[in-house]
């Protein structure tokens, strides 16, 4: 009555329920009819406990939530109608011994091995029987988030549940009146009685002793195995309609090539607010349970490593972004500065647009690139809405921290960086409507060449030489100096980034900077876009977060990187970065790798070959207490050997340098480690081994592999020759010192000639010009009037 009203099945298989139930069937007070009643019973439940069982465990991930629930929900009425079939088979054999009901019963498990198998079950049915059976004694779910827990309960309430239906089945045997051992086990009956026709022949003359004990052995089998074999065979073949059925769902959703594509679907549907926060990494090798990760770790920085092809990004950026994609209330930019393929765009864009369709929100995506081959939306920093908010001072600062033109505050870097401070400082205060960075660089250049020295000093302008060069590079591309008078279309200037929408709707920006094409420019660039992001942050108000994803982080290696990671939390900005190896973060004397180290709440390992990096990961895993046992063998002077066994206790690392190979040989696994656990993330602070999926079918890879470099409106095509350059070749040679003379037509080439004599006067006149101008002033005296 209990488990009906709690429609949970637990109650039935407690194990106090479980010896009371058996106390009352095998009770020789209880009437013959409650007992068969009961046996009957128990068998009915037995098929419905065991297919409820395989139904759950068949129907987990990768089989979506939704289609899983529905097919238990489905199949659940089918086991219990099963249930009821075997209570009335068992019920009339042991009643009335009917020749019909014994042949319904035999027929159960024939009727089972002859159905034909779904249409799309592609498991064979006898291994599927064989891990059916297997799932019941070995099952054994730990109380973890997201493992599946059997409705059966634990295992070693399935064996009891076993051991007391092959107990009542022994009773049921004995009130069977043609069952073969019924003298054997009625207690009055002695046991001899049964045994010695098996060891005396007709002539009562003793049969030879191996025969008989065979027949002995054989005997006793079948009286012990024979409940066990009807209690397996009448629990896996009634409920085998279910349990083909619960195989061919799990086959089906196995067809799409083992991605996580499923999974993650069902995690942002969860009814678990905290499961739907939450991205998926992988599952824990150990014990298969998920890794979820709640979003707000990713606000305090997220650090990918692992060699080239080793799976960072098909196994972590391109699925972290679409996941990241998929909560619809937050904005993503992503820095590629590798860019050899379109892998990350084609995520981006997929998943965007699967997000307008759930959310029916507008999401724009944004693409910028500096190649010329491309179409790309327009980006000006000094045309966005808070640099004129800003002082000079302010301006001069983010110019060169964006464009690593701050080198620290050592002697001989703080002198360089104070040079080209002053550089960039003075250029704007002399030229404060400057809006692109051609105009910067020419105003640069002027600066350098005309600049006082009460305004400049001439050692400063030398070492700020560098300044010019840098900004000349920025100058060059044309996407970063549109402009209403830059001769670009309304709707360029109208759809050029904004960065600080970014955070007041979800918004997605993709910036594809090869830095192999361009090693010096694109670097800048990713700086420039990194820097003016948290700057955005500052002057708008943050309705939404914003992750920056950043592949090839090395690239963009420099000395104030640090203080971007440090302050970007705080700004709304989670900094997701992915490079090869720790080394690649230390150049000459930048060394970010403690910055990297205390700013990433979560870093993963997909590859770890270098020795250093081995050896750091050992060393920050934690350690453990592992016993060394030796043996010894010793001869004494009278030949007998002893044998002595020791064992020693000593303390080692938790990860060895066998886990970590091991861990980069496999094609889908990573060493992960969250600093502070959130969420179902709670492992302690140590790295766990994790295995991955990919998120994507190959087909689907191959296509988003073949797509083309999307086009939108506000986006145009570079020129042939960018803005800079065109004024370059366009601009007079400079000045020469002295006076210098030019010749101009004046009026067309329909004009009518001077006269000769015109000519001739014109000429006598700029002879004399050139007489007086060049002449040596004359000296003046003392008293002379100027």
């Amino acid at each position: 009555a209990i488990a009906i009203y709690t429609k949970r099945i637990a109650v039935l298989l407690h194990p106090a329920f479980l010896a009371a139930y058996t106390f009352a069937c095998v009770s020789h007070r209880t009437l013959p009819l409650l007992q068969i009643l009961m046996l009957s019973a128990f068998a009915g439940t037995l098929v419905y406990v065991f297919g409820r069982h395989w139904t759950v465990i068949a129907t987990v991930s990768p089989v979506p939530r939704e289609a899983a629930a529905a097919f238990r929900s489905r199949s659940q009425s089918q086991l219990i109608m099963m249930g009821l079939l075997v209570s009335g088979l068992v019920a009339c054999s042991l009643l009335g011994h009917t020749t019909l009901s014994r042949i319904a019963l035999i027929t159960v498990p024939l009727a089972a091995l002859a159905m034909p198998p779904p249409a799309r079950l592609v498991t064979n049915r006898y291994k599927l029987l064989g891990e059916s059976l297997l799932s019941w004694f070995t099952h054994q779910a730990r109380t973890l988030p997201g493992l599946v827990q059997t409705p059966a309960g634990p295992k070693y309430g399935r064996i009891s549940l076993l051991v007391v239906a092959c107990s009542l089945t022994v009773v049921g045997f004995v009130r069977y009146a043609d069952a073969p051992f019924i003298a054997f086990a009625n207690p009055t009956e002695p046991a001899s009685a049964v045994l010695s026709p098996l060891f005396a022949s007709e002539q009562s003359e003793p049969m030879h002793f191996g025969y008989g004990l065979l027949l002995a052995v054989v005997t006793i089998a079948w009286i012990v195995g024979a409940p066990i074999l009807a209690v397996l065979a009448i629990a896996v073949s009634a409920p085998m309609p279910i349990l083909l059925d619960a195989g061919a769902e799990r086959d089906a959703s196995r067809e799409l090539n083992g991605t996580v594509e499923p999974v993650l679907k069902d995690i942002r549907s969860s009814p678990d607010e905290l499961e739907r926060t939450s991205l998926f990494h992988g599952q824990v090798v150990e014990d298969g349970s998920p890794v979820l990760i709640p979003r707000l770790v990713h606000m305090e920085h997220v650090h990918g490593l692992g060699d080239s092809g080793g799976g960072k990004t098909s196994l972590f950026l391109c699925p972290t972004t679409e996941q990241l994609v998929s909560f619809g209330d937050c904005s993503v930019v992503v820095l590629d500065l590798k860019a050899d393929s379109l892998e990350l765009l084609a995520s981006l864009q997929i998943a965007t647009d699967v997000a307008r369709r759930r959310f029916g929100l507008p999401m724009p995506l944004k693409l910028f690139s500096n190649q010329r081959t491309k179409t790309t939306y327009a980006f000006n920093p000094m045309q966005q809405p808070f640099w004129s908010k800003f002082d000079l001072l302010t301006r001069t600062d983010i110019l060169c921290a964006a464009n690593g033109l701050t080198y620290g505050t050592d002697y001989g870097a703080g002198y360089f960086s104070s040079a080209n401070a002053a550089i960039l400082y003075h250029t704007l205060k002399t030229y404060p409507h400057v809006t692109t960075f051609s105009e910067l660089a020419d105003c640069i250049g002027t600066v350098l060449t005309v600049a006082k020295k009460r305004e400049l000093h001439p050692e400063i302008r030398k070492a700020g030489v560098h300044v010019h060069e840098v900004i000349k590079r920025l100058a060059a591309c044309e996407a970063l100096n549109v402009t209403e008078t830059s001769g670009h279309s309304p709707a360029v200037v109208e759809q050029a980034i904004d960065l600080t929408q970014l955070f007041r709707e979800p918004q997605f920006l993709y910036c594809h900077l090869p830095s192999t094409l361009s090693p010096s420019g694109a670097p800048e660039i990713a700086r420039l876009f990194t820097y003016m992001l948290l700057a955005a942050s500052t002057q708008t108000e943050r309705r939404c977060p914003v992750f920056l994803v950043i592949d090839e982080f090395q690239r963009m290696v420099a000395n104030n990187l640090e203080y971007m990671l440090q302050l970007a939390r705080s700004m709304g900005v989670g900094v997701i970065i992915a490079n090869q190896s720790m080394q690649d973060l230390k150049r000459g004397n930048i060394d970010l790798i403690p910055a990297i180290e205390a700013n990433c709440r979560l870093r993963q390992w997909f590859s770890v070959s270098s020795a250093e990096d081995q050896e750091r990961l050992m060393r920050s895993s934690g350690v453990t207490i592992d016993t060394l046992g030796s043996e010894s063998t010793s001869i004494n002077h009278e030949g007998n050997r002893s044998t002595s066994y020791s064992e020693s206790e000593q303390v080692v690392p938790r990860l060895t340098i066998n886990d970590i190979l091991l861990t980069n040989d496999h094609p889908f696994r990573s060493i992960l480690r969250v600093s502070r656990g959130a969420g179902y993330a709670q492992f302690g602070g140590m790295p766990v081994i994790v295995e991955s999926r990919y998120h994507i079918s190959q087909q689907e890879y191959q296509r988003r592999k073949a797509l083309p470099w999307p086009t939108a409106e506000g986006a145009f095509q570079p020129r042939a020759e960018s803005l800079s350059e065109e004024r370059t070749t366009a601009r007079p040679p400079p000045a020469q010192s002295g006076v210098q003379w030019s010749e101009e037509v004046i009026g067309g080439p329909e004009s009518s000639p001077l006269s000769p004599d015109g000519e001739q006067d014109i000429k006598s006149l700029f002879d004399s010009l050139r007489a007086n101008i060049n002449a040596p002033a004359p000296r003046r005296r003392k008293g002379d009037q100027p």
